[in-house]
């Protein structure tokens, strides 16, 4: 039996059920290298390994047909096999034979890319890769021609690599002509795998991003329907056409209805989540807090998770109060942060300088806009809700003598996130801290608007 299973992202935890079981009771596991690194944790000793290279897949499919008529053969292919993926290959290659194929779907890296940006492709939207090694350029631009013009929301593959670096600046001129400049774009690279980096901007922006950009990237243009809501790229579907919950154009009483629902909804959620935070020993701020990030995760399971040390909202609250500033890691954490608050709230991963002390200190871009940022840190707030590896240079900026008044530290991750945190947590600093790979940009959001909405309620 020959099966040609997608691995989804990268994440294992992101694996179907299915390919799972696939990969463990196979003989033979074929694939690209990249590919069968990812899943080497899961691959049976007793299967054999047929690793290829880029270029090789046509050899790699007929070996796979022949093997597959003996054998349980996976071919692992990235993301979903049926889109980009090995599937229509090795159907083409098996044409008649009598061999059985399976195809296992996996998760595709529009979807893996959306769900960590947002909603932004929850209305009609296309994929389009710009990779030309097999489709003709010509060919690619009419198609990107077109989907400018329809003014729905667009994914793109394989924007750019080593030898290809005029076709992303093409496809971006493409669009401006049908597009405004403001429109939302989305940009993930190495979604749900080690070096995860995501950034919300402009149309007109996208170009400030193009040094950062390659073949592990997924960029996804907005339409006019899509938003940046609370720092999450959310394309609107229509329901803000029908009811109140924004800006609704049905009659009085159905708006009434609909308004009456809605607080329904948000009185129950909320009745849920004091449940489960009343269950926990902790103080009536500290409950209020962590209710919050149950509710932006709508995961019970981080109230085992959450830590608070040394006071940190009381901490939190003063500073408010005073106005300190607050540093972030990245934008879409910045975007995120109550605009009630009046203080000043920077975030300098975009910094000009940046990129120029990233490279010559070899350091990740967010790393790099702390150190920046390093004297200004200095007995303000810092909130990290993304990146590992700006926990380990405020670790190394608090070793200099620079210590931030409060941390709010939720970075996620397989690769230094747990033991990053742990650091937070050992620095006799006030924090708040997620522990373990979890967390994320809506977790730091919601801890940092908590604060905030706790300051206002202690002014009073």
């Amino acid at each position: 039996m020959l099966s040609v299973v997608g691995i989804g992202p990268g994440s294992l935890d992101l694996l179907t059920e299915r390919a799972r079981a696939r990969i463990s009771s196979a003989d033979i596991i074929m694939g690209n290298e990249r590919y069968i690194e990812l899943i080497k944790a899961i691959i049976p000793t007793s299967a054999e390994l047929i690793i290829g290279k880029m270029g090789t897949e046509v050899e790699r499919a007929k070996k796979a047909v022949e093997l597959g008529n003996r054998k349980n053969v996976v071919i692992v292919s990235g993301g979903d096999p049926g889109i980009y993926g090995m599937a229509g290959l090795t159907l083409e290659v098996s044409g008649d034979s009598d061999i059985d194929v399976e195809l296992v779907p996996g998760i595709t890296a529009a979807s893996a890319a959306a769900a960590l940006l947002g909603a932004p492709l929850s209305n009609d939207f296309a994929v389009v890769s710009l990779s030309d090694l097999l489709v003709p350029w010509p060919e690619i631009e009419k198609r990107l021609e077109g989907l400018a013009m329809m003014g729905i929301a667009v994914a793109i593959y394989n924007p750019k690599s080593k030898s290809r670096t005029t076709q992303l600046e093409r496809a971006h001129e493409i669009f401006m002509q049908f597009r405004d400049g403001e429109t939302i774009v989305g940009i993930v690279k190495n979604a749900e795998r080690v070096g995860y980096y995501s950034e919300i901007t402009t149309l007109d922006d996208l170009p400030d991003f193009y040094h950062q950009i390659d073949m592990s990237t997924t960029i996804i243009i907005g339409c006019s329907g899509t938003k940046n809501i609370g720092g999450r790229m959310v394309t609107r579907r229509g329901y803000e056409r029908k009811y109140n919950y924004d800006l609704g154009e049905t009659d009085s009483h159905e708006r009434g209805d609909s308004v009456a629902a809605g607080a329904r909804v948000w009185e129950q959620s909320k009745a849920i989540v004091a449940d489960i935070v009343s269950k926990y020993p902790l103080s009536e701020h500290e409950r209020r807090v962590a209710g919050r990030v149950v509710f932006a995760n709508a995961d019970p399971s981080f109230m085992d998770l959450i830590v608070f040390k040394h006071n940190p909202i009381e901490k939190g609250i003063q500073c408010i109060q005073d106005g300190q500033t607050i540093i972030t890691d990245i934008e879409m954490v910045k975007a995120g942060i109550s605009k009630r608050y009046r203080g000043n709230v920077k975030c300098f991963v975009n910094n000009p300088k940046t990129m120029e002390i990233a490279v010559k200190e070899d350091l990740t871009r967010t790393a790099a806009g702390f150190r920046i940022a390093k004297e200004l840190i200095r007995n303000n707030i810092v909130v990290i809700g993304n990146a590992p590896s700006t926990c380990l240079e405020l670790s190394a900026l608090i070793k200099e003598g620079i210590k931030p008044a409060l941390i709010i530290a939720t970075p996620v991750g397989f690769v230094n996130a747990a033991e990053s945190k742990e650091d937070m947590l050992s620095t006799g600093i006030p924090c708040i801290v997620i522990r373990g790979p979890r967390g994320g940009t809506p977790s730091a959001v919601a801890i940092t608007n908590a604060i905030i909405e706790l300051s206002f309620v202690e002014e009073k």
